[in-house]
């Protein structure tokens, strides 16, 4: 959902926006090029940019005139310091076009249905011919009634304007496509270098998992007690298990055993 802001705010409208001290030159008066940009670094940004920082960004880097408000080279400088993208174009073609793809774009207005003099706006969305604004200026009063401007709820700073009023009024916009969701590694496909490395690793797995496997089998063979192994009987017959106390043991113990009775000379 895009961001509003209003330069009225009460928050922020009376700082001064201006190079030369004239107090008359405040973010409620003059900063709706800084307004409308804080909108869209809030919206399609890392983090929120509020219109005072937008607008001493724009005063501290040389943005800002002595009297016609913000500079057009404003967009394209502040987009790059955050990291957005900005593309600036006189054709509303381009800005539809663009609005549809999920852009917003920050146009700038001549007089008419928006201003008597200057004034930035931010183009939201398209449906038809109708253009959804955000305007910073939210209690503008130039909209007229021949029915080119719509406004919904009155000073919310949200109204839809007909196209002609761009055709006829606007003299530039400036588009900040929507930026692409960050890709995760896990998201993407397997090289095939990764592919045969992670080929290699699962045939070593299950080798080890065998080998650990085998080796249990082995300890638990070596540690289990038991009654003589078949071998043991064939070879020495059930004569020399009576002569045991208890004729259970290790594999370990039936073997070392056997070799005692080998070594005796012991036969059935």
């Amino acid at each position: 959902m895009t961001v509003y802001y209003s330069q009225e705010d009460k928050g922020w409208a009376n700082i001064p926006y201006t190079i030369r001290n004239d107090p008359k030159q405040t973010i409620g008066t003059s900063a709706c090029g800084p307004t409308c940009f804080a909108m869209v670094a809030s919206t399609f940004g890392d983090k929120p940019i509020l219109p005072p920082e937008a607008a001493k960004w724009a005063v501290d880097n040389g943005y800002r005139t002595a009297d016609s408000g913000t500079k057009w080279s404003y967009f394209a400088a502040a987009a790059k310091k955050n990291g957005l993208t900005c593309l600036q174009t006189s054709n509303l073609a381009t800005a539809k076009q663009a609005l549809a793809a999920g852009a917003l774009v920050i146009v700038s207005m001549g007089p008419g249905h928006l201003t008597g003099g200057g004034h930035y706006v931010l183009m939201v969305s398209i449906k038809g011919k109708w253009i959804e604004v955000y305007d910073p200026n939210h209690d503008n009063r130039k909209y007229g009634n021949d029915g080119l401007i719509r406004q919904g709820v009155k000073d919310d700073g949200i109204i839809e304007a007909d196209e002609l009023v761009f055709v006829r009024e606007a003299r530039q916009y400036w588009v900040f496509p929507q930026p692409e969701p960050t890709k995760n590694e896990e998201d993407e496909a397997m090289t095939d270098t990764e592919r045969k490395q992670f080929e290699a690793m699962s045939k070593k797995v299950d080798e080890l998992t065998s080998k650990v496997t085998t080796l249990t089998m082995a300890v638990k063979d070596a540690t289990e007690v038991k009654p003589a192994p078949a071998w043991f009987v064939k070879e020495f017959g059930e004569g020399v298990l009576s002569k045991i106390n208890n004729p259970t043991g290790t594999l370990d113990f039936w073997r070392s055993l056997a070799v005692s009775l080998r070594v005796m000379g012991f036969k059935i």
